[in-house]
């Protein structure tokens, strides 16, 4: 590996005025009476429920008005999936209003409701978290001591006294996104979330009257609801929602939506860039006013950046406009980003700079001299602690330890990956990162998604399993895309991957987030889970 410049001064920096400068106080954030900025959602048949910021903040008084009328209490944690959708949303920001603390729950499967139930029921019970509102008021209580209340229930738009009561503390808790293995529900202060949207504001420079914001991110995700929902109500900026399944069952829904709304604000993982650069586009689509689009949530690859701006290039959107971002619920969720106006940076060996750090945020790396270290964060924004099935457990004090191995260069951040998906190979270290950046160079466009898992070859010694996703159409492909990945894996990294496994795009588990959940597949690949019918090919 090229010796890196690991020096944690930055020689860009984001203004440190943006974490600062006076802002508005949560209690204020939820209250956008006088603002006829809107906030609209569009549901996959494209119907679009808007309203404007003030009817949002009656709507957000009678929500509180209702809780408290159903016996909440200020200071009371009330738990809630944060659907894609106005009433859900209303009903999360009344529990603000009335002056509790917002438990933001991931979705539950499809499959294994019983066993979501229990482990995140165990958390719950732990936090004396007593009311939960759900869209699925049929569907048994988290715990014997909760009580569900219909998200309808708190909705309407009459003129109510507004309780503005001050909130608790902790005002957010948000499950990290590997929760659904052992959930870890992240603490976060009323004052931290509103300095942090502050600052994500102030950095997106959001005008009202000019900005809109569009995403498909899963609102219970931090990236969605904190980053680009918080930001915008902060700024008081009009803003558009779609369900991620929308994206999901059809990429091209993003840049349309982003045409459509005329949108100079956006965000998604690294897989979201892949795949809406694989698809056609109707003719006509204008996206210049795109300014600010971050990549986030997922190591970012420099060929997806580059494969997508080939494709939306020519729509008008700008190189520029780019910015790949790291962040962390621990963190509330910004911790770098690429500056404004630059476009994305390649950095050593193929790494893509995650940029300087944002305003408030601190972060060392340890022990890497002759490579990546250990990335410790500190700053403004560090989360309380963690609720577990255990209670509370505070964070130890000091720089918070990410898991994740990093290294600065000219002052701007590059991720490699998570440390515990490292194994090491001829006396060098590769990541699953590594593996499967490869991999995905390699393979073309038919390669939807793709994750690697370390585990112990029959010698003993470490190596990665590796499962490519591709779409049922191009099955008779698949024997040769797993042949063409494990020779670019072994040419590049000097590591034989097997078993290697094409299978149908979704068959990958994944976090709430899009990331692989590495163990879960590693589990379910070693010990033949995988349902037979999904495998479109296979090496040993």
């Amino acid at each position: 590996m090229t010796q890196l410049d690991l020096s944690p001064s930055p020689t860009v920096a984001w203004p440190a005025s943006h974490a600062t400068e006076p802002g508005l106080t949560l209690e204020e954030i939820v209250r956008p009476y006088g603002s006829s900025a809107t906030v609209s959602f569009l549901s996959p048949d494209g119907t679009r429920e808007a309203a404007s910021y003030h009817l949002l903040a009656r709507r957000i008084a009678t929500a509180a008005h209702r809780l408290r009328s159903a016996g909440h209490r200020a200071g009371d944690p009330v738990a809630i999936t944060l659907a894609n959708d106005l009433s859900t949303v209303t009903a999360a920001l009344g529990v603000w209003a009335a002056g509790g603390t917002l438990v933001s729950l991931p979705p539950p499967p499809r499959r294994a409701r019983e066993s979501y139930a229990e482990r995140f029921g165990a958390v719950l019970n732990a936090m004396n978290c007593r009311l939960h509102l759900t869209d699925t008021p049929d569907v048994p209580p988290l715990t014997g001591r909760m009580r569900t209340v219909p998200i309808a229930a708190v909705q309407g738009d009459e003129r109510v006294p507004d309780p503005e009561p001050a909130l608790p503390r902790t005002a957010l808790v948000q499950f990290t996104s590997g929760s659904l293995g052992t959930p870890k529900g992240v603490a976060v202060r009323g004052d931290n979330f509103a300095g942090h949207v502050k600052m994500i504001s102030r950095c997106f420079g959001l005008d009202p009257a000019r900005d809109r914001v569009a995403t498909w991110l899963p609102l219970y995700h931090d990236l969605g609801f904190v980053c680009f929902f918080g930001s915008a109500l902060y700024a008081r900026t009009t803003q558009t929602h779609t369900d991620p399944k929308t994206f999901v069952l059809d990429p091209s829904r993003w840049l349309t939506m982003l045409a459509q709304e005329r949108a100079t604000i956006s965000g998604a993982p690294n897989f979201g860039f892949r795949l809406a650069s694989r698809v056609p586009y109707p003719d006509g689509l204008d996206l210049s006013a795109m300014r600010s689009c971050l990549n986030a949530a997922e190591r970012v690859l420099w060929s997806d950046l580059v494969d997508f701006h080939r494709v939306a290039g020519p729509l008008g959107f700008p190189w520029e406009a780019i910015m790949p971002a790291y962040g962390l619920a621990e963190g509330t969720v910004g911790v770098s980003c690429a500056p404004h106006d630059r476009g994305p940076v390649q950095g050593p060996d193929g790494h893509v700079s995650l940029g300087p750090p944002l305003p408030g945020n601190r972060y060392t790396v340890s022990g890497g001299e002759e490579g990546p270290g250990s990335l410790l964060l500190d700053g403004d924004w560090l989360f309380e602690g963690y609720w577990t099935a255990d209670g509370f457990q505070p964070r130890d004090p000091g720089p918070f330890d990410t898991d994740d191995a990093a290294f600065v260069h000219d002052g701007e951040l590059y991720v490699i990956g998570r440390r515990a998906d490292v194994a090491s190979v001829s006396g060098h270290n590769v990541f699953a990162e590594d593996v499967e950046a490869v991999a995905l160079g390699s393979a073309g466009p038919m390669v939807l998604g793709c994750a690697a898992f370390k585990h112990r070859g029959d010698g003993g010694g470490e190596r990665f399993g590796l499962v490519l996703e591709i779409s049922p159409r191009n099955k008779e492909t698949a024997p040769e895309l797993a042949r063409t990945a494990r020779r670019a894996v072994t040419g590049a990294l000097g590591t034989r991957v097997a078993p290697v496994l094409v299978v149908q795009q979704g068959a990958i588990p994944r976090t709430t987030s899009g990331k692989p959940r590495r163990p879960a597949l590693r589990e379910a690949v070693l010990g033949g889970e995988l349902p037979p019918r999904r495998i479109l090919a296979s090496l040993l």
